[in-house]
């Protein structure tokens, strides 16, 4: 895992103060690559690239980065290629001869033979940058499921890169602004929508796609997309659930296999919940002994819960069934309010999730630790149905079904009301969800229209452009007929979802402390096995709980107190802590203080409803990352204003 970072004319002239730029830029990015860093800035000054390099692969080996062989290409590569010896092998057969025993070089021969058509071949994470200087051209790419992230900035000069906006920002010859768009995107959805961030004009390169500056011209090109209908074959044979275990198993016995660090320690986090517990239960049957922790964050993660076991006792359940080297550390509240402090600061990437702070915590105590690899079990609740949204919306299908006439007077608020109480929606009240066209109510939906109408001016609320995380891109219309309701929401959080929210917020968190996150329930194979499964593999008619399959997985392979387990969230103590004394008086001092409002289209009584405290608190954060961050950015304005100036 590493930093990248580069800038390049886009008329192939020689770009003022580049080496004092990249620098600038590399020192920004240490905390992604501490291990080793380099630069490469072209003989005419038109182009520099540096990488910073966490290194995880042969991590005795060094050797010159930005990668090349021939002075001639250069790979700046951020990521894993966890297949790398097969392709080795297969690159060997044509006589390619290797340097090293790191995947960065296998990817290097890779594209340089193969080009930027074949990487369904890779199994792995990666954002890179490939530059060749003869052609003067440079390929941006960003894998399919999004594990890794790179942005970029084009103006009439130039294009600016980077796995983090921050130090395009600092390089950038230009002022910057928010994008107000992405401002109601984040506040609605925690995240900016696909391709945005919070700044104009720095885009996020979407998954599955490649940048290609060729000719004096820059496109986009899809490379990738996701294709569950391999699996239909088999799910229309109808096999039984013996069938279906036993090519999950081998599925995923697979894809671990390959993700289990072969040069540095690494360790797994152990909640107890179904997702962390199958991980282990699969890594144990592997390796004699792995490491796991659990952060206990909240008194109510040692409490039973409805005459259940906590959260505690269920980590220490499983722990003690795979004979794990298990430990349980506390966040300390005064640690938590700086990391939250620091935190709302810098969230220039439209991320503001408050559950960031968690995963920081988790990788701070691996590095603690010395351990440089983090595992962790995200995805199955987004391609399972195990979130109480999705629940909630498996019942209003099951519903419409056998009432159809509600189908048509379902956007009636007297019908929305009746069918609220009657179901007894949870998440799914607002009712901001439609069947025709389609429109899914995600996870990480925290703020509803009603709350958002109250603070922006109506004529400035683009909703098809904020509603983006609950449509299905386009590009899946082939798919529409095929998947019922179950696989499409799925098919939503997996296309968008995951690679722009949750996994951006592991990536920043993690790389924060230097340490790598893997995500084998997001390889490929298993995310499109998962994906052809029906909704009966999700929901049952008789349960208020979803993820039945991997349920019955677990009753059957580990213990029926995790199988029952309910779902819980990460970091419910974060809020709490937002309440600190300390803490709240600043959010609300810098609520009334700021002139953030005013520089874009609020209504004039938006600090009053904020300050309110009828007001839910997450309104409130989401306040106080925007307008810390816009500070943060007036004073990157104001540096290059006086840095310019001298």
């Amino acid at each position: 895992m590493c930093g990248i970072s580069g800038i390049i004319s886009l008329k192939n002239k020689p770009l003022k103060n580049i080496e004092e730029r990249i620098q600038k830029m590399t020192r920004d990015l240490y905390h992604r690559g501490p291990d080793q860093q380099g630069i490469y800035i072209s003989n005419n000054k038109s182009f520099a690239m540096s990488q910073n390099r966490l290194a995880i692969v042969a991590p005795n080996e060094k050797f010159e980065l930005p990668f090349t062989k021939n002075k001639n290409e250069f790979l700046s590569f951020n990521g894993e290629i966890y297949n790398f010896l097969e392709i080795k092998k297969k690159l060997e057969k044509i006589h390619i001869s290797f340097n090293t025993n790191c995947d960065q070089e296998v990817l290097y021969e890779f594209v340089k033979n193969f080009g930027f058509n074949n990487f369904y071949k890779l199994n792995g994470m990666w954002a890179f940058a490939y530059f060749n200087e003869k052609k003067n051209t440079l390929v941006l790419s960003r894998d399919l499921m999004g594990e890794r992230h790179i942005f970029y900035e084009i103006n009439d000069e130039e294009l600016i890169f980077s796995s983090e906006v921050k130090p395009i920002l600092n390089a950038s010859n230009y002022k910057h602004k928010f994008d107000f768009q992405s401002v109601i995107s984040s506040w609605k959805f925690n995240s900016c929508q696909p391709g945005k961030t919070l700044i104009k004009n720095v885009f996020k390169l979407k998954s599955g796609h490649n940048l290609i500056f060729k000719n004096g011209a820059i496109k986009l090109e899809q490379f990738q997309k996701l294709n569950p209908k391999r699996w239909y074959g088999f799910f229309n044979n109808l096999p039984n659930d013996e069938e279906v275990e036993k090519k999950f198993e081998e599925i995923l016995s697979q894809e671990i296999s390959l993700r289990v660090p072969r040069d540095v320690d690494f360790i797994t986090s152990l909640s107890g919940g179904l997702d962390s517990s199958t991980l282990v239960s699969f890594l144990s049957e592997k390796l004699k002994k792995i490491k796991t922790f659990f952060s206990v964050s909240s008194k109510k993660q040692k409490s039973i819960d409805e005459g259940e076991f906590s959260e505690v006792a269920l980590s220490d359940l499983v722990a003690k069934k795979f004979n794990t080297d298990h430990e349980f550390f506390s966040l300390q509240n005064e640690e938590v309010i700086k990391e939250i402090r620091s935190f709302s600061k810098e969230c220039f990437e439209g991320c503001i999730d408050i559950g960031s702070v968690n995963f920081s915590f988790l990788s701070k105590h691996a590095k603690r630790k010395n351990i440089k690899v983090l595992n962790l079990s995200e995805g199955l609740d987004e391609l399972l149905g195990g979130y109480k949204c999705d629940i909630d919306a498996n019942k209003l299908d099951n519903f419409l079904k056998k009432n159809k006439i509600f189908k048509f007077l379902i956007n009636f608020k007297i019908v929305k009301s009746f069918l609220t109480r009657k179901l007894g929606l949870v998440r799914n009240k607002e009712f901001e969800f439609k069947y025709k066209p389609f429109y899914s109510r995600v996870n990480h939906m925290v703020c509803s229209d009603d709350f958002l109408s109250k603070i922006i001016k109506r004529k400035h609320f683009n909703q098809n452009e904020t509603y983006s995380f609950g449509i299905l891109s386009k590009i899946y219309n082939n798919l529409k007929n095929d998947l019922d309701y179950s696989q499409t929401r799925a098919l939503i959080y997996c296309s968008k979802s995951l690679p722009d929210m949750y996994n951006f917020r592991i990536d920043k968190s993690s790389m924060k402390h230097s340490v790598e996150v893997r995500l084998p329930f997001q390889s490929i194979n298993v995310v499109e096995f998962l994906l052809a499964m029906r909704k009966n593999y999700r929901f049952r008619s008789s349960s208020t709980l979803g993820k039945v399959f991997l349920r019955n997985w677990c009753k059957k392979n580990i213990s029926r107190e995790i199988s029952s387990a309910p779902k819980k969230g990460l970091g419910v103590n974060l809020f709490v802590n937002f309440k600190d004394k300390s803490l709240e008086e600043e959010a609300n001092k810098a609520i009334s203080e700021t002139n953030f409002f005013s520089q874009y289209p609020f209504n004039n009584d938006v600090k009053k409803i904020l300050l309110d405290q009828k007001t839910h608190e997450g309104n409130r954060w989401s306040a106080y990352c925007l307008i810390s961050t816009h500070i943060s950015l007036e004073k990157i304005n104001e540096r290059k204003y006086i840095f310019q100036s001298v």
